[in-house]
């Protein structure tokens, strides 16, 4: 599923031309886009990493072999560097190699932040689907660019926001795919035929 955005397909024709990394496959059924997705607060997540990294080593690596340390502070350093490390772990992760997809199979529009297989799914009826448009997102401390999917073609009118902190090239080509795939008007069941 990950075919260039170059290669053949039923869109229109009228994309822009991909940022680097993105990739987009489309047929008449299905489709996916990913771009880039690389957090925000990077520059934040890398001093934090190398502060966890000496924790670690002390806690794990030169602790043991002190005779004067209380095996008591080794144990809170060893429980803060596990707890610590983990999401910090998967913060580095996110922040160098993140990737957002969007994909439609078989009439289910899927939204996925993800590092390879990790990461989160929303899912939503892409039949629901009305329009996708760039708004500022607010976070409690930040606030920043993203999509908004307007899904007002539902009984139950809801948005659905993802995407805050793209750059600016990705986010554009996201909409841009985004715009051209609802233009398809895709349908669960291909061709708009009843079984």
């Amino acid at each position: 599923m990950g075919a260039m955005a170059s290669a053949p397909d039923s869109s229109t024709g009228r994309l822009p031309r991909p940022p680097a990394g993105a990739t987009h496959f489309s047929d008449p059924v299905r489709f996916c886009v990913t771009v880039p997705s690389p957090a925000p607060q990077g520059w934040l997540v890398t001093p934090l990493a190398l502060l966890w990294v000496m924790v670690a080593l002390y806690a794990f690596v030169i602790a043991p072999q002190r005779a004067d340390d209380p095996p008591s502070d080794t144990l809170i350093l060893a429980a803060f560097a596990a707890l610590v490390g983990l999401p910090l772990v998967a913060s580095v992760l996110f922040a160098r190699w993140g990737r957002l997809s969007v994909s439609c199979e078989a009439g289910q529009g899927t939204v996925r932040e993800h590092v390879g297989p990790l990461g989160r799914s929303r899912r939503f009826s892409w039949d629901a689907l009305a329009s996708v448009r760039e708004v500022e997102i607010r976070g409690r401390y930040t606030r920043g660019r993203g999509l908004e999917l307007d899904l007002s073609r539902a009984r139950a009118h809801r948005k659905l926001y993802f995407g805050r902190g793209l750059p600016d090239p990705a986010r554009r080509y996201l909409i841009e795919v985004l715009l051209d795939e609802i233009a398809l008007n895709r349908h669960a069941r291909p061709l708009g035929l009843d079984v």
